[in-house]
């Protein structure tokens, strides 16, 4: 059965898009129970200017990424549990907008340029998600400054569902650069690995 759920974001910030962790936190919250234990997958096709449909389902979304309107996908657990989500754009308008609090996450963040890493250590501000998108942003900025001035967040692997309070420790690592254009960063808490975020340069 396929269930559709629209949802209402602001824009964050002067961004005229929505920004990536106000979906993550969306979609997790418009799920009609909790995710499945295992591993989850949030992938970002293209940017979204007008508010989401959240499309649900038990069974295979594939044949909508080829809906015009298909944004992005997620899916949550693995075999008989595995649960799917796409994101389609649809024309409502985005007419809220919130504060963007990036500068005091970036801020409390400490930085190795050399061994591409960088650490929040608690009491931080922000959401999970926020630490770990605004983490992995300024590490950017400081590493690869030279490839672009701009990183939009792309991709999320975890092994399980965030948590929904902050973590005492968090680190991203730098570890790919794919063609200038596309990174993946470890992201671990306390020596314990939590996954993979890809950021990507507009184009």
């Amino acid at each position: 059965m396929t269930e559709i759920r629209p949802l209402e974001l602001p824009f964050r910030g002067e961004r005229s898009y929505l920004h990536g962790t106000d979906l993550h936190q969306a979609i997790t919250a418009a799920l009609p129970e909790p995710p499945p234990p295992g591993p989850v997958n949030l992938t970002f096709h293209h940017l979204l200017k007008h508010q989401p449909d959240l499309v649900l389902s038990r069974d295979s979304l594939l044949h909508l990424r080829e809906d015009p309107a298909f944004r992005g996908e997620i899916r949550w657990g693995t075999g008989t549990d595995l649960r799917h989500a796409v994101l389609l754009e649809s024309d409502r308008p985005v007419t809220a907008r919130k504060p963007c609090n990036e500068p005091e996450v970036a801020a409390a963040a400490t930085v190795d340029a050399a061994a591409k890493t960088a650490v929040l250590h608690a009491p931080a501000p922000g959401l999970p998600i926020e630490q770990i998108v605004f983490l992995n942003k300024r590490l950017h900025l400081e590493v690869l400054p030279h490839l672009s001035p701009k990183w939009l967040f792309a991709r999320l692997e975890l092994v399980a569902p965030l948590a929904t309070e902050p973590v005492e420790e968090l680190t991203v690592s730098l570890r790919q650069v794919l063609g200038n254009r596309f990174t993946r960063s470890e992201i671990t808490s306390g020596g314990r690995r939590l996954g993979f975020i890809s950021f990507s340069t507009p184009q």
